[in-house]
């Protein structure tokens, strides 16, 4: 019968750990093992005592290379003997907890997670922990389609539990002879694999040694950097993933010789002549790579062979001919940390809103004055953010971040733009900043201005009501809902019509009428809903008809006698309807509007007839989800330790004798291995036995 995991212990001079190393697998509380050792041609004792502990433990078997194939090569011939669903690796100098091996199979789930993660120590031969790697326990289920496949999780191949068709049924396996091996095949993993289950616990003890290689830089490391780099390119472009993880891989180029210029900067205070080559041999290596690589593989045979023989092809000049074009058609971008001062783009869609003088009077009087102002002015909704997104997008090699400013948007004051510029400059993974403005019209801070880097793209897309979508990103999003100071003011002193078209633009997001039911966005319905119940409370605090016009023109789309196209400022049917309202009193408003707003009842009533029966199904299903999801974590966070802690109970072990008769296998398991989530999922009624659980327990 097969084995549940097999463990891969490569084997190569490591004859003082690997003891050690072989032992704490053979001690393992989970026992249905194999522990495959792969002898790389090592010149020590190494396998003289495998063979020994192999004497010991059936389960240990001993390959041997006829010729040495590197880390690389020897994890491959692990994998490729491997028997079980599930493969882990440990290195023949590190060791693992007794508890490792069970609690990454308990994180699979019954083969639920084709990869379950655990933390890992760093600690010296005398085993003193030097640092503590955790990471917070999660699910990611599944693996998102824009995820950043070398960001998803440090790509080590040793504290992991792998599916092992991962690798076998995707032809994927370690290049041999090289290092950085680890990160050459996980980012390819991790673009097959389905889900990922991170369970904490630092349970893998990774040997810091002074003899080791990774301790060492030589003239293979730098070459190594590359071909580890080269080797993902290759088989993401072989794949037909390149143009799905691009941005990515970029990404990844640059962190990389950042990673190793800060290194030696770092550790040299004073450098010395071989680490200034070193640094501008990166310098070079990065550049190069970025910019010039996507041209180099088109080039054709002819200018191959003209650019390495006689250099009569300027290969700077052909990536501007071919232009180190994106798929997307668009420039190379500008690569992060920027070199220079950073260049900014402002760009305003313009309908005829009455702060746009103020706004743009607020821009010019910034201190910082790298910036470049656009408006887009005579378009309609969707169009005018399409054409903004396309603006961005093609001008990703001229300017550094791009400022989403409406009209009806004022800077607080003339140091806002440059505190967003450091923002950028202080993260280079900061690539979509949002900050919330001083909105009147709600007398509330609402999220309002967006910032981008030169890194984001955007997917054409047919939604015409939800015209903000977020761009796809290589870095982080920041969204400051409450700041210290203020930012922005949003439309603080709107037109009449500017106040009507705000409250038919947003009830048209609120009640998404035409939207078919899976399309609804119930988190939409929440927020547009709170918008109208703040304006509510300004009006009848302020009696400004201004705002009683936003609710006049909410109700007309509830009731249906306004339409679709009125998220147009230049709609005709707009114009003509407020046309017939702008001259309304407050006490004539006041009379209209009131009975919606007035009690708790009447708003209950106005809410469901806004958004529909439809519309409340999948507020309710949304909550549930929501409610279901914390559930869920609550549980992954509390099982490990309260199972533990139940399993030691004596009324636990009297619990499973009574319960015996009144429940089947599959539960009568799950009490076994899960006694935590038993409890708290059951919904059988004899397990009202369950009550007696402490609170304690379950923590």
């Amino acid at each position: 019968m097969a084995p549940k995991i097999s463990v891969i212990v490569p084997l190569y001079k490591t004859e003082r750990f690997v003891e050690k190393c072989v032992r704490s697998i053979m001690e393992q509380t989970f026992k249905d093992i194999e522990i495959i050792c792969v002898d790389d041609c090592s010149p020590d004792d190494s396998t003289l005592i495998v063979r020994r502990l192999a004497a010991e433990d059936s389960r240990i078997q001993l390959i041997r290379h006829m010729e040495n194939r590197g880390l690389g090569g020897a994890r491959n011939t692990g994998i490729l003997h491997a028997r079980a669903p599930y493969i882990a690796s440990v290195d023949s100098d590190d060791y693992i907890d007794p508890k490792m091996l069970e609690a990454l199979y308990d994180g699979t789930q019954d083969g639920l997670y084709d990869v379950v993660v655990c933390g890992f120590e760093r600690v010296d031969e005398a085993g003193k922990v030097l640092s503590k790697h955790l990471q917070a326990q999660k699910v990611v289920d599944p693996i998102p389609e824009d995820q950043d496949p070398y960001k998803l999780a440090n790509p080590a191949f040793w504290n992991k539990l792998w599916r092992t068709s991962l690798y076998t049924q995707n032809d994927i396996f370690f290049p041999n002879h090289i290092y950085y091996q680890d990160a050459a095949t996980t980012p390819r993993v991790f673009a097959y694999a389905k889900n990922i289950n991170f369970i904490g616990g630092a349970y893998y003890k990774y040997l810091v040694r002074a003899d080791s290689v990774t301790n060492k830089v030589s003239d293979k490391h730098k070459l190594d950097k590359y071909r580890e780099l080269d080797f993902v390119k290759d088989f993401f472009v072989e794949r037909g993933l390149y143009g799905k993880y691009h941005e990515a891989f970029r990404s990844r180029v640059f962190d990389t010789y950042h990673y190793h210029f800060r290194t030696i900067v770092e550790n040299n205070p004073k450098l010395d002549g071989d680490s200034i080559r070193y640094l501008r041999y990166l310098l070079l290596m990065r550049e190069s790579y970025l910019g010039l690589d996507d041209t180099i593989r088109s080039m054709t045979v002819e200018e191959l062979k003209a650019a390495f023989q006689d250099g009569s092809v300027d290969i700077h000049r052909l990536g501007l001919q071919k232009g180190t074009i994106s798929s997307g058609g668009f420039q190379p971008r500008i690569v992060r940390p920027w070199s220079r001062t950073p260049d900014v783009m402002v760009l305003t869609l313009h309908s005829g809103e009455n702060e746009f003088t103020q706004s743009k009077q607020s821009l010019e009087s910034q201190s910082y004055t790298r910036w470049t102002h656009k408006v887009f002015s005579g378009l309609g909704n969707v169009e005018s953010h399409r054409v903004l997104y396309e603006e961005i997008m093609a001008n990703s090699g001229r300017y550094h971040i791009f400022l989403k400013l409406d009209a009806d948007m004022v800077f607080a004051d003339e140091a806002v733009l440059s505190d967003i510029v450091n923002r950028f400059s202080g993260d280079p993974q900061l690539d979509h900043f949002i900050v919330a403005c001083d909105d009147w019209m709600t007398g509330k801070q609402i999220i309002g201005v967006h910032a981008f880097s030169n890194r984001v793209v955007w997917e054409r897309t047919s939604e015409g009501l939800f015209v903000d979508p977020s761009p796809k990103r290589p870095g982080k999003r920041v969204i400051i809902e409450n700041p210290e100071k203020t930012f922005f003011f949003h439309s603080p002193d709107p037109s009449p019509f500017q106040a009507f078209h705000f409250g038919a633009h947003r009830a048209l997001k609120l009640t998404q009428r035409h939207r078919p039911y899976e399309d609804k966005r119930p988190d939409a319905m929440q927020i547009q809903w709170d918008v109208f119940f703040n304006v509510w409370q300004r009006f009848r605090e302020t009696g400004d008809t201004r705002l009683g016009l936003a609710l006049l023109a909410c109700d007309l789309v509830v009731s249906g006698q306004l339409g679709e196209g009125v998220h147009d400022y230049k709609d005709p049917e707009l114009l003509e309807v407020f046309r017939q309202h702008e001259k309304l009193t407050m006490a004539e408003i006041l009379s209209a509007i009131e009975p919606i707003w007035g009690t708790l009842a009447s708003r209950r009533s106005y809410f469901a007839r806004a958004v529909g029966d439809d519309g409340l199904r999948k507020i309710e299903e949304d909550r549930l989800r929501r409610k279901k999801e914390r559930r869920r974590s609550k549980q992954q966070v509390r099982n490990p330790a309260s199972d533990d802690r139940i399993r030691m109970r004596r009324r636990y072990r009297m619990y499973q004798v009574m319960l015996s008769p009144f429940i089947d296998e599959k539960l009568k398991r799950k009490l076994e291995k899960s006694p935590t989530a038993f409890f708290l999922d059951a919904r059988h009624p004899a397990l009202k036995f369950g009550r007696w659980l402490h609170r304690k327990d379950l923590r």
